[in-house]
């Protein structure tokens, strides 16, 4: 007979990765002033809210959660690469049509840890990335996508 040896998790893996988790609250503000809508520089109004975040890691390089919006929704939020992280929204009325009508969008956060000359570090309370919404080609009767984006910077907060 042939016993089968069962390693169990160490107790505290999670607790080994909780420094690359993302958890907290944050001042998230998108910059509307260095817009570009199409590749096409243009003024856009600047978005603020505050997000709350919860996450955990099972690697450091793998960690997922939730986020939640002071404008309103609740998202997952994940990064598989470690410091760049992931938002995925759809936002229902977000194109305005010439005929009244609007048209959806998905908007996605890319963002990771940066200082303020932009460098990487694991304890900075500092997030930067982008903010980009896409409609879909066809959309208010146009052939091409209409896609915005906005660099974004996020502060831990709390």
């Amino acid at each position: 007979m042939t016993a089968a040896l069962a390693t169990a998790p160490h107790a505290g893996a999670d607790d080994d990765y909780a420094k690359y988790a993302m958890n907290g609250t944050y001042s998230v503000v998108s910059n509307g002033e260095w817009a570009r809508m199409n590749d096409r520089y243009q003024d856009e109004p600047s978005v603020r809210s505050t997000w709350t975040v919860t996450s955990t890691c099972s690697t450091a390089l793998t960690c997922a959660g939730k986020v939640t919006s002071s404008l309103g929704w609740t998202e997952d939020i994940y990064t598989t690469m470690g410091n760049m992280w992931f938002v995925k929204h759809y936002v229902p009325d977000w194109i305005p049509c010439p005929d009244g009508s609007t048209a959806p969008g998905l908007q996605v956060y890319k963002f990771y840890r940066a200082n303020d000359e932009g460098m990487t570090y694991v304890d900075d309370p500092n997030w930067a990335g982008e903010d980009e919404t896409t409609g879909v080609s066809g959309n208010c009767g146009r052939n091409r996508s209409l896609v915005l984006n906005l660099p974004v910077k996020m502060t831990k907060i709390g």
